[in-house]
């Protein structure tokens, strides 16, 4: 399904920011300045979206590891949504330095956090007392805050899709490190280094209206 210009600007994604924070390496994907707001060319965040679920789906479709990476709490719980509707693995919550530059490290946590999981259905689990059966729970869900939504993941994700380019600054430079890693960059008009245009979504990042729009169009 195609997705409409009106659609686009429905949903507030033309709306950048100040021209004040904006960045020049993005002006080329501008449409005017108002009231000095960058507004972004709806007709450009349509082709932008529209090649973002072509890439997703043919990762999908080639059976390849997909890995969503937020750190916005204003839409933290949506994705446990979409994970449960599309399948993806993805992280919300304090995104490990080194997740993609040293991930064979991470990965033994993953598994690690995965036989803690399952020591909860054994008889030995059961044995320990009301106390012991506590402190457990709450070093495994310490570790759950950060890799609950990857204990699927068992190597590294072959496309990353990250959600706002410069809040995660330096997740984007290990993704730009790794050249086995595809990337889709959902950024605003302040994103200030250049990335490949069909790897780019420049949209407004800043309202849950806009994240739920370009998260949902392009993941389903």
């Amino acid at each position: 399904m195609s997705i409409a210009t009106k659609e686009v600007v429905d949903a507030q994604l033309h709306i950048g920011t100040l021209k004040s924070e904006a960045h020049p390496k993005t002006s080329k994907f501008w449409a005017d300045v108002v009231n000095g707001v960058v507004v972004i060319n709806p007709d450009t965040i349509v082709s932008q979206l529209e090649a973002a679920r072509e890439k997703i789906q043919k990762a999908k479709e080639q059976g390849k590891e997909v890995l969503v990476i937020s750190e916005k709490k204003m839409y933290a719980e949506e994705l446990e949504a979409l994970w449960a509707k599309f399948g993806f693995s993805y992280l919300n919550y304090k995104v490990p330095g080194g997740f993609l530059t040293n991930f064979d490290t991470l990965k033994k946590r993953i598994e690690s956090m995965n036989s803690m999981e399952r020591f909860l259905e054994t008889d030995t689990y059961n044995s320990l007392t009301k106390k012991e059966q506590l402190v457990y729970k709450r070093k495994l869900n310490r570790v759950f805050k950060i890799y609950k939504w990857v204990k699927n993941l068992s190597k590294k994700p072959d496309l990353v899709v990250v959600l706002d380019g410069l809040m995660m600054e330096n997740l984007v430079n290990e993704v730009e490190k790794q050249k086995d890693i595809e990337s889709i960059l959902i950024c605003g008009t302040n994103f200030p280094r250049w990335w490949k245009e069909d790897s780019l979504i420049v949209a407004n990042i800043n309202s849950h209206k806009s994240i739920d729009f370009v998260l949902k169009s392009i993941l389903s």
